[in-house]
């Protein structure tokens, strides 16, 4: 029992001391997905990915169309096919069936990853901006506002840091 009160007195001790040393900087809360969310760079960003891409999408989505010809032709010219027909028809199927997936896995791959590098760039914005501002107005802890239950909204610096960003 003496343990317990000891060690319960070292932590509010400890704790004590962190919120004193936390009132005595400064410290403010950003929402960094809403940030992103409000970020005008983010449509345009959306925009170009989706030129970037878009004959590739097109292809693929031709494949897939294709494909459902062919089995839809090959369905309703079963019964009047040999053998070595319908196994030639399940042949080319396959094959293109085998190029519709590998286009598309490889497309989206690539939008994946050029997705992942525009989020990057973004996200470097964003974190360059709460470091202009915490410079700015002196100030020593930025939060995400996730890991908050209450803030005082004059501790939120979310639209300072769109602001910043939009510019």
């Amino acid at each position: 029992m003496k343990k317990s009160v000891k060690l319960f007195g070292v932590f509010a001790l400890l704790l004590t001391a962190s919120v004193a040393q936390a009132q005595s900087g400064k410290i403010a809360v950003v929402d960094t997905a809403a940030v992103f969310q409000k970020m005008p760079q983010r449509q345009v960003v959306a925009k170009k990915l989706e030129n970037e891409f878009s004959n590739r999408i097109k292809e693929v989505q031709r494949l897939e169309a294709d494909g459902r010809s062919f089995i839809e032709k090959q369905q309703k010219d079963m019964a009047f096919m040999n053998d070595k027909q319908k196994q030639d028809a399940q042949k080319k199927l396959n094959e293109m069936q085998e190029a519709y997936v590998q286009k598309r896995m490889k497309l989206e791959e690539d939008q994946s990853r050029r997705e992942n590098e525009e989020r990057k760039q973004m996200l470097t914005r964003i974190q360059g901006a709460i470091e202009q501002i915490t410079k700015a107005q002196n100030i020593d802890l930025v939060v995400e506002r996730g890991a908050v239950i209450y803030l005082n909204p004059s501790l939120d610096i979310t639209e300072q840091v769109i602001s910043r960003v939009s510019n």
